[in-house]
């Protein structure tokens, strides 16, 4: 009987951790609406976590890409963003004022210990765009844009 309840308890916790790793690994975020400030930020960050740093480089304004040369950019860049720690980007709100658009978005990552369970981190970001050549362009950041 004792011994019943061992496999049981066992099975259990391995069938726990399967669906911890499998939610985790699934996990993903929607694509936003093409031409949105939204997208575009989606875009930039996926671009980060992807390691190609110039497809981020371009969604820049020119403003700052004029004090920030691409090789500057793609030696810091990687400090915006840790691949190991977003696993998921959620749209908090979009607001669009002046011709300016701030989008506000959460990331998020998912954190399993056994056999305690799983830990979300979430930490928030805005991001002020403007519209050049008729595309929304990032101009300002919570953080830094990275240049020495």
């Amino acid at each position: 009987m004792n011994k019943l309840f061992s496999y049981i308890m066992l099975a259990f916790i391995l069938t726990l951790i399967v669906v911890s790793i499998y939610i985790a690994m699934t996990r993903q975020s929607e694509p936003l609406k093409e031409g949105s400030p939204e997208r575009t930020v989606q875009i930039y960050i996926d671009n980060i976590l992807k390691d190609e740093p110039f497809k981020a480089y371009e969604l820049i304004s020119e403003d700052i890409k004029d004090n920030c040369l691409y090789t500057e950019f793609n030696n810091t860049f990687h400090h915006s963003y840790n691949r190991s720690e977003v696993e998921t980007t959620n749209l908090v709100k979009v607001e669009i004022v002046d011709g300016e658009a701030i989008v506000t978005v959460e990331t998020s990552s998912i954190e399993t210990s056994i056999p305690l369970g799983s830990t979300e981190r979430k930490s928030r970001h805005t991001y002020v765009l403007v519209k050049e050549d008729m595309e929304w362009k990032i101009v300002e950041t919570s953080f830094p844009i990275y240049c020495s």
